[in-house]
């Protein structure tokens, strides 16, 4: 298999490497095969690609700000076709298989060249319609064709496929040898060739002359330049114009045993208005599916299990196994842990996928509320109830219902989901008429369900029922592996959404981070990477932008030079010499020191140096 590193954004953007043999090492060093030298946030061994005999691997060296795959901060990684890979600022594409165009080995753009031919005396630009004199028979011919290619262009959806039928059908009328689509992506950019067709296999590439494109976009006329006076070919170019703008241009050729007509041109001209608006339409909808693909992408990314620790790879296994079946699924685990994102999982990989997912907090909803938000009310069932409203259950028809902090809900409304959840049908508040119930449900708790079952505050039955399988997402303190992942993960959305350059995170700010227990799990380290993402002024999380309670347990200190201790009297020394030369005027001394004031103002708070400077500054 043949594979390649494209990369398609930052320093090295256009470089190209393929993997020989059996090893790609990418890094700032220049002794990697793909050597990113132009960007410091690059490790200078980041990561390598190794091929075996059914697949290619992407491992990465421990590098200092990590390696994303589509978006995912990974350690290692099975790679497939089109991958994306993110490195410091540059993104890279791995591609297994060799799918360079092809189209452009059959197509040359050239610009004029001296031997070629462009006066009054082969070069005809037409402005006018047919002529009253064309023959009937031919007409009627073209008339015919005209309809061939309008039926079957228009029941084509993909733009390949489309274009080369549309030269194959032009072929049919018009003696060309070869033919061309030149397409216009936007507006501002240069005509790039998207689909050849030649009349004979294996015939010579098509030279076109991108001055004679270019022409014939600014007119929006045909052209024609004979054969003789220097051109070895007759070349026939007319535009394709659609609703909103020029989107390119049909380019035939021949030699000189054909020449084309004036009804030739006439011909083309007509096909051109027709093909120009499918084709505009099937390029619309391309970039709608994109920008859906798009969408979608970062909705997967909202929802993505990040981990690699044995805990989380044992979340994943039991997610693909529950998946596909339509068991109902308790999941446990403490506050943040990430049960929503489980349940999201499941659903996303289940056969209902492309039905509603439907989630409710039972402990964020008041009591009075919650039965009608669970199964819906009839009109006039209570006073307020102007009108008829679904209930959750109901809404997720043939989807999934995820009820969340199930533990919380009261007890009248545990024996109506439990008949719910026996019978498969329910009534509305106020309701006479069941409705069936067709909607997976997923529960989570983050409450000893065993222990309120105890205290009779859950009832025993509904919880067998619940819990037909279950899995334990286990916290934060107990997989410390995927701390760092997590942070890097964090790092990139929010520096993106806040529109921040940022390399990575200080190995200072790594420690704290490791080294605290998160009680908030996953949602407190996602607040605090967020957090230190909008305050942060440098290219780097540092401990300083982290929240107060990290920088309050420090991490265990080495055993020699005890580093974090001296660094921080440094900076004490520094602060407070600073404030004591500028007596006491906090703008001055945080320009002595080179930082934004509110900087210095925060270092003051976390050194708690506040009454020392205080101190210095008064005498």
């Amino acid at each position: 298999m043949d594979s390649r590193v494209v990369v398609i954004s930052g320093p090295s953007k256009g470089t190209v490497v393929r993997l020989k043999g059996d090893h790609l090492s990418v890094g700032r060093d220049p002794t990697n095969h793909l050597s990113l030298r132009g960007d410091r946030a690059v490790s200078r061994k980041h990561f390598t690609i190794s091929k075996t005999d059914v697949a290619f691997h992407l491992v990465d060296l421990n590098s200092h700000n990590g390696t994303f795959v589509n978006g995912i901060p990974v350690r290692r990684k099975l790679l497939s076709h089109g991958d994306t890979i993110r490195v410091g600022l540059c993104e890279l594409v791995f591609l297994i298989t060799g799918d360079e165009e092809q189209v452009q080995e059959d197509v040359q753009f050239r610009e004029t060249q001296p031997g070629d031919a462009l006066s009054t005396t082969n070069v005809r630009a037409y402005r006018s319609t047919p002529q009253s004199g064309t023959d009937v028979g031919r007409m009627a011919r073209d008339l015919n064709a005209l309809f061939k290619i309008a039926n079957t262009i228009n029941s084509i959806r993909e733009l390949g496929p489309l274009q080369h039928r549309l030269l194959e059908l032009v072929g049919e009328v018009v003696p060309a040898d070869s033919a061309a689509v030149v397409m216009l992506r936007h507006g501002d950019d240069d005509p790039t060739s998207s689909s050849v067709w030649h009349r004979r296999a294996g015939g010579q590439a098509i030279s076109i002359r991108r001055e004679l494109v270019q022409r014939v976009l600014w007119e929006r006329n045909p052209l024609l330049i004979d054969a003789g006076n220097g051109n070895s070919q007759s070349v026939l170019c007319v535009p394709l114009v659609g609703v909103e703008r020029a989107i390119g241009v049909l380019y035939l050729t021949t030699g000189n045993k054909h020449k084309f007509e004036d009804d030739h041109v006439h011909f083309l001209t007509s096909v051109a208005g027709i093909a120009a608006v499918t084709l505009e339409n099937v390029l619309a909808t391309e970039a709608l599916r994109s920008e859906n693909r798009r969408l979608q992408a970062e909705l997967d990314l909202e929802g993505v299990i990040i981990g690699e620790s044995k805990g989380m790879r044992g979340v994943q296994n039991f997610i693909g196994r529950v998946a596909r079946s339509d068991s109902t699924v308790l999941i446990r685990g403490e506050s943040g842990t990430g049960k929503e994102l489980v349940a999201r999982a499941i659903h996303r990989n289940s056969t209902r996928a492309d039905r509603p997912f439907v989630a409710i907090n039972c402990a964020a909803i008041p009591e009075a509320l919650l039965e009608s938000e669970l199964f819906g009310h009839e009109k006039g069932s209570f006073t307020g109830a102007i009108a008829m409203k679904k209930g959750k259950l109901e809404v997720a028809e043939a989807g999934t219902i995820f009820l969340d902090e199930i533990g919380e809900l009261a007890p009248p409304l545990q024996a109506k989901l439990l008949r719910a959840l026996q019978e498969h049908e329910f009534e509305r508040l106020g309701g006479t008429r069941p409705l069936k119930m067709n909607a997976r449900v997923i529960a989570a708790t983050n409450k000893n369900l065993e222990e309120a079952i105890k205290a009779g505050q859950f009832r025993q039955d509904l919880y067998y029922r619940l819990n037909v399988v279950s899995v334990v997402v286990p916290p934060l303190r107990e997989r410390p592996d995927d701390i760092a992942l997590l942070a890097m993960y964090f790092a990139a959305k929010y520096s993106e959404k806040c529109n921040r350059s940022l390399k990575g995170i200080s190995t200072e700010a790594r420690a704290l981070l490791l080294n605290y227990c998160w009680p908030g799990n996953v949602r407190e380290l996602e607040n605090a990477i967020e957090r230190a993402i909008v305050l942060g002024i440098g290219d780097e999380i540092v401990p300083d932008d982290l929240p107060d309670v990290l920088l309050e347990v420090q991490p265990a200190k080495p055993s020699g030079a005890q580093y974090h201790d001296r660094i921080n009297d440094l900076k004490k020394g520094m602060i407070v010499e600073a404030v004591k030369q500028a007596k006491g005027n906090y703008t001055e001394a945080a320009k002595q020191l080179g930082v934004h004031p509110n900087y210095l103002h925060r270092l003051i708070r976390n050194l708690n140096i506040r009454s020392e400077v205080k101190k210095e500054s008064e005498e």
